[in-house]
């Protein structure tokens, strides 16, 4: 019976392939000489050891019975376990083995589903490199249509000084974040300034022109000599565009050597100071678009403060034109919250409306992205501005790559991004367009469309103007060789400076005559186009009346004396140490009892020369520098003026050379007057010095002048300047010093340096009045009392031999610019008729990709429509706005007459 219920369970003909359950144990009768049989009771340590391992010898066996259902046979007459321990193994075998296979299958499935995924992925690679491939052959072609029309519009706006604002990319960064590595991939071919290890130290400034003929890069460099100076307007009317460039051509592996070497000549070869005139480059190839790349010196996190600055303000002036496109990198690894170039761009693009931001060096950071959840948390870009989507980007780490080559490592390089993006599942339509060197250039290509056709139509209006201006200028010139003679030119020249003048006068007194918005200056621009020093130790951001207007003549001079009144108010008494202070202390003449007054007047003599002096001279140039430059301005208002027949002699250079020598010579002579009138002012506070000074003076408020912070020094000229908003500390005005001890402890130390420092504040305050009443009446006045006639006197007295030297000359010039003028004409009048062209050919365009985005003509729209719709819905999607009809509405705005 017993043996019959254990064969139910182990069948040892294998002939039933049950298992034993919990049924079958309990059922089994209780043997001789032992308790009821229970699991309980077999679960001893002993017993499930020895059950354990049986089970593992059966689970053995029936792997070698090839894994059969069928339970191997055992003999329970001879098995050292009872039945009942015999059953527990068989089923802890069976439960082993089933378990083992469950992970087998499950490994397979695992297997077999990363198999099935790393194909899909393999598939998506593939499929995005013919995509590429497939977008390049299609850019070339489509885009050679392109650059046709755009660079035409580049050229015809370069030889005829047309204000059209091509498009221009402004590359930002810190160092090392890839600056020169990005311009590379957009010229597409390598040139190894990277490998310079000095950093950008000189703007370079890129001028990419799209020659198909050209299938190697061919580069030339401006000359050193003008690239930096600005020529009149008639200069560039009548100069040849290429003599301002080498005559030979740069290869491409010498161009690193040559930017070192102009960059040294400016710079110096220690990387410690930079340069703000650039370095112009032209390239010509079939492989890059017409467009203006600036690449910049880069910001720097430490280092020399006034190295970091000079960099920073440098960078702003060039992203300020509302033409430029930012392109500002950042490094991947650098977190969001963490960076440092997106904040100094938002001071001048506050809402990043014409920046793009790219993340440079993604191969670093994308193996980071372990998950879906943590790729899209960083793809988002956490504080950017809202709607504002950056781009991801890898460029090859291998240098002198062949163009091909290198074409094909950016490739990979996107690819191997996109493929670990794939890995962890990101959300390919929200992203994908985010990703990838190609996808910016992309996008970028479709901003210069939009940014070409809003510029197009003002750009052929100017043309327009260019001509009418060109037939006056004709009339002109016939004219005045017509009327030529000396008693004639006398006349016109002695009512022209007398008009000169009073245009000066009106520059000074308040006129909007001479167009701010072209003549005027910021106070950033002034400081920039001055070419003198900065003020000295000045790092204060105060509000200076007016800075960001556009000024020029009597409202730029008040503003340079409100600044002065700051910059001088901020200047503190200059650190003295205790051995000055000892070594003031001499003998006199007749006793030997030491003189604390003489001592801290001799420091205060001392200091205010060494910080009070450079001001003055600062200031006097610059009231030079606003004065002078009303030349310029009163000249072209009174080219401008044809009511009046002197102003023809305009026309002569000499003539204009000898006026701007006179006046200028006049803005110097007075300069050199105020300046010693200055001096003199200086020596009287100072070489004899009244103690008035520290009595009754409300304005003064007395305060520690030895330890002061600048938020302090801040809060005072601020006070000073725009009234009292706070009260500062009183101090202790105890000036006895009779004891004839002269040990200089702390106490005597700082009591000197207070005298001293108190001298120092009353001669500060009294020069910000006087220099300011000095500078109106011997600076100013003059300009006004004395200018006119002292040049008519000039004119009226040189002799007909001299006016024969101005005019004679000026004739020959005259008959070569009828000729010139004559041939500009024919050529202006012959490229207005081409933007007329380009403007309808793009007009037509504009009209067929609105009607291939309608359901009825798709299907029928030609296939280079068809692909500039979808770049545009591409660009729209990353843009998150639909590019705005500028081109639609700027047809409906214009003059019929214009396209007849």
């Amino acid at each position: 019976m017993a043996s019959n219920q254990f064969h139910r369970g182990v069948n040892t003909s294998g002939s039933d392939h049950s298992t034993f359950s919990a049924v079958d144990i309990d059922s089994h009768p209780p043997t001789s000489n032992h308790s009821p049989l229970h699991l309980n009771n077999l679960s001893t340590p002993a017993t499930l050891s020895a059950s354990t391992t049986s089970a593992s010898t059966l689970t053995r066996q029936y792997s070698m019975n090839g894994g059969s259902s069928t339970s191997p046979a055992v003999n329970a007459a001879t098995h050292p376990l009872n039945k009942a321990q015999l059953a527990i193994a068989e089923a802890m075998a069976l439960k082993m083995h089933e378990e083992e296979k469950r992970k087998r299958d499950e490994k397979k499935r695992k297997r077999e589903s990363e198999e099935q995924w790393s194909k899909q992925i393999r598939n998506k690679i593939e499929l995005e490199r013919k995509k590429l491939d497939e977008l390049e052959n299609h850019s070339i072609s489509s885009n050679k249509e392109l650059y046709s029309l755009f660079n035409d519009l580049q050229m015809i706006s370069h030889e005829h000084n047309i204000s059209f604002d091509t498009p221009e990319l402004v590359v930002v960064g810190m160092q090392s974040d890839g600056k020169s590595s990005f311009i590379e991939s957009l010229l597409g071919f390598q040139f190894n300034i990277v490998e310079t290890n000095i950093g950008t130290r000189r703007p370079l400034i890129i001028q990419m022109i799209n020659n198909p003929q050209k299938l190697e890069p061919s580069c030339r460099f401006k000359k050193e000599i003008d690239s930096y100076d600005r020529p009149s307007s008639q200069q560039q009317q009548t100069n040849n565009l290429d003599d301002r460039w080498e005559e030979h051509e740069t290869p491409v592996n010498e161009l690193t050597e040559e930017i070192v070497k102009r960059t040294n000549e400016k710079t110096g070869s220690s990387g410690e100071r930079v340069s703000a005139e650039p370095i112009f480059l032209r390239v010509e190839f079939a492989g890059c678009s017409n467009l203006n790349i600036y690449d910049t010196p880069g910001f720097r996190k430490g280092g020399d403060e006034r190295l970091k600055h000079e960099i920073g303000e440098m960078v702003k002036k060039l992203i300020q034109p509302k033409n430029r496109i930012i392109v500002c990198l950042e490094q991947s690894n650098v977190e969001w919250a963490n960076t440092i170039s997106r904040p100094l761009v938002k001071k001048i693009d506050q809402d990043f409306s014409r920046t793009i931001l790219i993340s440079t060096k993604f191969d670093n950071r994308v193996k980071e992205l372990r998950n879906r959840e943590s790729a899209h948390k960083y793809l988002e870009g956490e504080g950017i501005v809202a709607k504002k989507k950056p781009f991801f980007i890898s460029l090859p780490l291998k240098r002198n790559l062949e163009p091909h080559k290198f074409k094909e490592a950016m490739k990979d390089c996107f690819l191997e991004d996109y493929r670990k993006l794939l890995e962890v599942n990101i959300d390919e339509a929200r992203f994908s367009s985010q990703i990838g060197i190609f996808k910016v250039r992309s996008y970028i290509e479709n901003l210069l469309h939009e940014k070409y056709q809003q510029n197009l139509l003002p750009s052929m209006l100017s043309l327009e103007s260019i001509c009418k201006k060109t037939e006056s200028d004709i009339q002109r010139v016939r004219k005045e060789l017509e009327e030529n003679n000396i008693v004639t030119l006398k006349f016109k020249v002695l009512k022209f400076v007398q008009n000169f003048n009073n245009q000066v006068e009106r520059l000074l007194e308040g006129s909007v005559v001479g167009e701010p918005d072209e003549y005027g200056q910021t106070l950033q621009q002034e400081k920039e186009n001055c070419s003198l020093p900065p003020w000295p130790a000045f790092n204060f951001d105060f509000n200076i009346q007016n800075s960001e207007y556009n000024l020029y003549g009597g409202a730029q001079y008040e503003r340079l004396l409100n600044e002065f009144e700051y910059v001088i108010h901020s200047k503190e008494f200059p650190e003295t140490s205790i051995n000055e202070v000892a070594s003031a202390i001499g003998v006199s003449k007749s006793h030997n009892s030491p003189t604390f007054e003489v001592a801290a007047t001799n420091i205060f003599q001392i200091k205010s020369k060494k910080v009070l002096l450079p001001l003055m001279d600062i200031l006097l140039q610059r009231c030079s520098y606003i004065m002078k430059r009303l030349f310029d301005i009163s000249v072209s208002i009174l080219k401008k003026d044809d009511s009046e027949s002197s102003h023809t002699v305009s026309l002569y250079d000499h003539f204009l050379t000898e006026l701007k020598a006179q006046y200028h010579g006049f803005v110097e002579s007075i300069e050199v007057d105020c300046r010693n009138r200055l001096r003199d002012d200086f020596d009287m506070f100072t070489k004899i010095v009244d103690w008035n000074l520290l009595n009754g003076l409300s304005d003064i408020k007395p305060y520690n002048y030895l330890n002061i912070t600048p938020e302090e020094t801040k809060q005072r000229v601020v006070s000073i300047m725009e009234g009292p908003k706070n009260n500062h500390d009183q101090v202790n005005n105890n000036n006895d010093f009779t004891s004839r001890n002269r040990c200089i402890d702390d106490d005597s130390y700082q009591k000197v340096c207070m005298i001293a420092g108190r001298l120092f504040s009353g001669i500060r305050f009294f020069l910000s009045k006087i220099i300011r009443n000095k500078l109106n009446a011997f600076f100013l006045d003059p300009i006004f009392q004395k200018l006119g006639g002292i040049m008519i006197d000039h004119f009226s007295k040189l002799s007909d031999q001299k006016y024969e030297e101005m005019f004679q000359l000026g004739i020959k010039e005259l008959e070569s610019l009828l000729s010139r003028l004559e041939a500009q004409l024919i050529d202006c009048q012959k490229n207005r008729d081409k933007f007329k062209e380009v403007y309808n050919r793009m007009k037509q365009q504009n009209q067929q990709q609105q009607s291939s985005s309608s359901p009825v003509n798709v299907s029928s729209s030609p296939s280079f429509d068809s692909a500039q719709s979808s770049k545009k819905q591409a660009f729209d999607q990353h843009h998150n706005s639909p590019l705005k009809s500028t081109f639609t509405t700027n047809i409906s705005e214009s003059d019929d007459y214009l396209f007849n």
